[in-house]
């Protein structure tokens, strides 16, 4: 079993003396998704690929990913079930997938480096916008009839938002910064805002399967790697669970834009 699980692993070129890192990185990369997706709407989890991104290739990553975030998803869902607009849901799924297969058209056209500098680039653009309006809080609160305005305009909004956020879903795993832009101004409440993110990324990340398989992104190797990671998430998701009755949204979201920021800057700047 040991040399078969070595021999998967060296088809993801990570070198032998550096295995230990790589558990670490990979481990919390693994860990911010289930933490951050059990409580607190995904925040955290736009951590994962820049972490991940520093001991593997970009598309190497995205295959090792993506069944741990379906894992993550369907956890989620059950938690948050009843917690969802239906009437957004539609629209957005609809057009995060037409975002997808623009991302399935374009992928194999970018290089990994490319590939890390753009999720370092959106990385950045997160954790840079979310500390502008921590230090310019006017920004972003809208008035009522700003909010009422943004939900009349769903399906034009989804149109441009949830399709970038299905792009950059397929091709970097971070997908969650359009649909951010698009849902926070709606001003929600927290329990749908959450219940309908667990909705939309679940039903995404589904139909991004056959083209990862179209694009033999899936390796035995990345395949291993998956399921050696599996059990992190249930820890993830009752630590997640039990730190939201604990601390506060804000304190959390300060220390994950803290960091997004620090992998942002490296990603960009190794990319290079």
């Amino acid at each position: 079993m040991d040399g078969f699980i070595s021999a998967a692993l060296s088809a993801l070129s990570i070198q032998t003396d550096n295995m230990a890192i790589f558990w670490l990185v990979a481990g919390l990369s693994v860990f911010s998704v289930a933490v951050s997706k059990s409580g607190f709407g995904g925040a955290m989890g736009a951590l994962a690929a820049p972490l991940m991104l520093t001991v593997l290739p970009a598309k190497t990553a995205l295959a090792v990913l993506l069944p741990l975030f379906l894992a993550t998803d369907f956890w989620t869902v059950y938690i948050w079930r009843g917690y969802s607009v239906k009437k957004l849901l539609g629209w957005m799924v609809v057009m995060g997938i037409i975002g997808q297969i623009l991302g399935w058209m374009v992928i194999s056209y970018i290089d990994d480096q490319t590939l890390k500098a753009f999720i370092g680039g959106l990385a950045l653009f997160m954790g840079v916008r979310y500390w502008y309006r921590v230090y310019r809080p006017a920004i972003g609160k809208a008035a009522a009839h700003v909010k009422k305005a943004m939900r009349n305009r769903f399906r034009e909004r989804a149109a441009i938002w949830c399709t970038l956020s299905g792009f950059s879903s397929f091709i970097s795993l971070t997908g969650g910064i359009p649909v951010q832009v698009y849902m926070l101004p709606m001003a929600m409440h927290r329990f749908f805002f959450v219940g309908t993110l667990a909705w939309y990324f679940l039903l995404i990340n589904l139909a991004k399967l056959p083209f990862f398989l179209d694009l033999e992104l899936f390796t035995t190797g990345s395949l291993v790697t998956s399921a050696l990671l599996l059990p992190i998430i249930p820890v993830g998701v009752i630590f997640g669970k039990w730190l939201v009755r604990r601390i506060n949204d804000r304190i959390f979201y300060h220390i994950a834009h803290f960091f997004l920021i620090i992998l942002g800057l490296r990603l960009v700047y190794t990319s290079l």
